[in-house]
């Protein structure tokens, strides 16, 4: 499963709202794996390690409720809800519309680039109709496109920003680009997983804690006076 290049998305879709945290839109844009990660411990979807493609390290059999292009429409739906209704920014006022449409995209942005990467797992209509084209037959072509969006995106946000004056606001962002590159390469060259409840705790515990990280390296750096 795609995993940093998702995040290029957020520095674009900061870029567009400054006013959303970009905590926030890391969690957005993995969002639709974070409830797979969830569903697949309790056995509502199902995976399998044993079929492996050559640029991830398992085969996605049945996830309608979370990769499905109508679920993805209802849980990015949910987020603009959830956004507007729960959400208090600067003043005391509920979200913004443009922001919570922005965190809205952020979910659905997640089907985009999966349709990329997967291989014909990702269903129209129920647990019918799959596509994907596929691009996780190649390790070189899946991991040129995932860099090359987290590069270009990391780049327009750290030149819309400034750092603090800290070490970590200043290269605290690139840290996190080579940390992410290592965590894609370990994926695909490391250990194979045992079964996909492994791939599952995984990745929750790494989309969970990189939006953590970001809260904190966000902190340290300001919107650009140019």
């Amino acid at each position: 499963m795609m995993l940093a290049g998702h995040y290029s998305v957020s520095y674009l879709l900061k870029k567009a709202d400054s006013e959303i945290k970009l905590w926030q839109l890391f969690l957005a844009v993995q969002w639709l794996d974070v409830v797979w990660s969830l569903f697949i411990l309790f056995g509502i979807e199902k995976a399998d390690t044993q079929h492996s493609l050559p640029a991830s390290p398992i085969h996605l059999t049945y996830m309608p409720y979370t990769h499905g292009f109508l679920s993805s429409l209802l849980w990015s739906g949910a987020a603009y809800l959830g956004y507007r209704v729960f959400y208090r920014g600067k003043g005391s006022g509920k979200g913004s519309r443009k922001s919570a449409l922005v965190i809205a995209s952020a979910v659905f942005s997640h089907w985009v680039l999966d349709l990329i990467v997967h291989d014909h797992d990702l269903p129209l209509l129920g647990d019918r109709y799959k596509v994907g084209f596929g691009v996780y037959h190649s390790i070189f072509w899946s991991l040129f496109i995932e860099f090359g969006l987290l590069l270009i995106g990391l780049f327009i946000y750290m030149r819309s920003t400034e750092g603090k004056g800290s070490f970590l606001g200043k290269y605290g962002m690139g840290f996190v680009f080579v940390i992410l590159l290592l965590f894609n390469v370990v994926s695909i060259w490391g250990p194979h997983p045992p079964n996909e409840k492994v791939v599952a705790v995984f990745n929750f515990c790494y989309y969970v804690g990189f939006t953590w990280v970001i809260s904190r390296l966000e902190r340290r750096r300001a919107l650009s006076r140019l």
